[in-house]
């Protein structure tokens, strides 16, 4: 008789089975000799629970079934093993291999491996939740990871970092164009051209792309370190997709639910994350974790359950040519009450876990969110900086210096792909989290390839909490155009003329390294000097200090 799933297992959806489907352990056909294997992207571990952790390897150079075996142990050494399996992978997902370990203890620290016929891959570091009291709580927070534009050093960097206990990872993970696309003139500059060359659009190619970013020496050494946390954006399958579609999925590319679908399979082939379970569909990705009585971390998914089609600005500017004009279309337009970023299933797991969290008293609230929540428009750019500025640009760039020019004189917002262009969503998002109590949100936020310190207020100007947003670990901020000045320039106006913006800064790539406990949060904002060479320093560009007081966030 199986046995009943714990409140854990049954919100994330997981079976302590393997996870692999039934016909790669079903086949009569003998696997490759051992000498063929190899562990060409290295090892990797995710989806933490208090007694069980998923552990991850593809065996490369085989085009036969493999039995893969695998161990955890408390020691380097793996003379303490204390859980042990075996599995058969194949073509049909990837020869990828990926396990739940578990009867594992709580908040203990594991090493792992892979063996092929007694060719051992690399050991891994995982850690599983703690439960009681937790004194401490470290976050590495990464988002937009592109290969062309330049080495993970920042990955590097969060590996070398003992401290971390999880990497939570926004989404961005992969990008989709090709060698044509964004990212490209600087991969052949730098020798980093995206594999396939041309835009992925089947599961071979999405495979091909995240076999060709876990090459990567940073990323195989993060994901050998720590345990990942990872939710998607939109990149994973293709650039800004909604229910119905994506910007980036156009006429002659197929079927988009197919191309969605498989992109997917990629996703859950190649990440260590516990697949669907239950009858959930694979775009049902979200997630709770517990740390103890110290934290919660919710994941959203805001992109393929229940996103209503983004706005194009450009399809509304020729009617909007007074601030009367633009507010009228930011409350009927961008406001519209039937403009949906989050499914009825995500809500409601979103009530249910934040609810449980106050219940249980945590100390802090971290909602794993792929974009940018804070209020925003655009900056009003008439500093004479800019009039100089201008002289001095290209066409292309001056062109954009207008178009934000005019967004700031009419008051009208900016990036509506993110929560911007959903104020009725963003609305219900805070009711349904004071409804349970939840005041004190701590938003990570990723996708906008910049650094942020934001207040975070519902339309009454009730504080909801603070938002935390991370740059880019490769991606850089497309405003780069006006040059490091004028970006400067133009992020300081921005947290001037914005409420909710506190501080912000877009020429730097790295991540966010987060570290609270019962008395307060210190973020440190990291930045990699280069992306361009493997020979790089890292440096901390600010830093914040968040304190937990009757309900509420402030930075102190």
């Amino acid at each position: 008789m199986p046995r009943k799933l714990t409140r854990r297992e049954a919100l994330i959806g997981v079976s302590t089975t393997l996870l692999l489907p039934a016909a790669c352990s079903q086949t009569s056909v003998a696997p490759d000799a051992p000498s063929d294997a190899a562990y060409l992207h290295g090892v990797a571990s995710g989806d933490p629970d208090t007694d069980s952790v998923v552990i991850w390897t593809r065996v490369s150079n085989t085009f036969r079934p493999v039995d893969v075996e695998w161990r955890v142990a408390t020691d380097a050494d793996f003379r303490n093993v204390i859980v042990r399996g075996r599995l058969r992978t194949d073509g049909s997902r990837d020869y990828t291999a990926k396990v739940i370990a578990d009867n594992l203890s709580p908040g203990s620290a594991y090493f792992y491996q892979f063996d092929v016929g007694g060719v051992l891959s690399p050991t891994g570091q995982t850690k599983t939740l703690p439960v009681g009291h937790v004194d401490r709580l470290v976050l590495a927070v990464a988002t937009c990871s592109n290969y062309p534009f330049g080495y993970f050093n920042a990955y590097e960097a969060i590996a070398n970092d003992p401290t971390v206990d999880v990497v939570v990872h926004l989404g961005d993970y992969i990008y989709e164009y090709g060698r044509d696309g964004y990212g490209g003139e600087t991969g052949r500059r730098i020798g980093r051209d995206h594999q396939p060359s041309h835009e992925t659009l089947t599961l071979a190619d999405y495979r091909q792309r995240h076999a060709q970013y876990r090459t990567d020496q940073g990323s195989k050494a993060m994901h050998a370190r720590h345990p990942l946390i990872v939710i998607w954006d939109d990149h994973e399958s293709a650039n800004n997709p909604w229910m119905g579609g994506a910007e980036n999925h156009q006429d002659g590319e197929g079927v988009w639910e197919t191309r969605r679908a498989e992109s997917l399979q990629a996703f859950f082939e190649w990440l260590p994350v516990r697949d669907p379970h239950g009858g959930r569909a694979r775009e049902e990705y979200w997630r709770h974790f517990e740390f103890g009585d110290l934290a919660s971390l919710i994941t959203l998914e805001s992109r393929h359950t229940g996103r209503s089609k983004q706005i194009e600005i450009n399809d509304y500017l020729g009617d909007i040519n007074t601030k009367v004009d633009a507010q009228a279309f930011i409350n009927t337009v961008v406001g519209a009450p039937e403009r949906k970023l989050l499914s009825a299933e995500m809500e409601q797991f979103l009530a249910d876990e934040l609810a449980e969290s106050v219940r249980a008293n945590r100390r802090w609230r971290v909602i794993g969110n792929q974009s940018v929540m804070a209020r925003r428009i655009a900056p009003k750019l008439d500093d004479p900086f800019f009039a100089t500025l201008k002289t001095n640009l290209d066409d292309e760039a001056a062109n954009l210096l207008d178009s934000l020019t005019q967004l700031g004189n009419l008051g009208l917002p900016v990036d509506l792909d993110s929560w911007n262009g959903y104020s009725a969503a963003r609305e219900n998002f805070y009711q349904i989290s004071k409804n349970a109590g939840a005041r004190d949100l701590l938003v990570l936020a990723g996708d906008s390839h910049s650094y942020w310190q934001n207040e975070l207020y519902d339309a009454a100007g009730e504080s909801m909490g603070i938002e935390l947003g991370s740059t880019g670990i490769t991606s850089p901020r497309s405003l780069l155009e006006l040059g490091q000045d004028g970006l400067k320039r133009y992020d300081e106006l921005n947290a001037a003329g914005n409420r909710e913006v506190v501080w912000t800064e877009g020429r730097y790539r790295g991540f966010i390294r987060l570290e609270i406990d019962h008395d307060g949060a210190q973020a440190d904002f990291v930045t990699v000097t280069t992306v361009e060479s493997l020979n790089y320093d890292t440096r901390i560009v600010h830093s914040v200090n968040v304190e937990s007081r009757g309900g509420t966030l402030r930075y102190v």
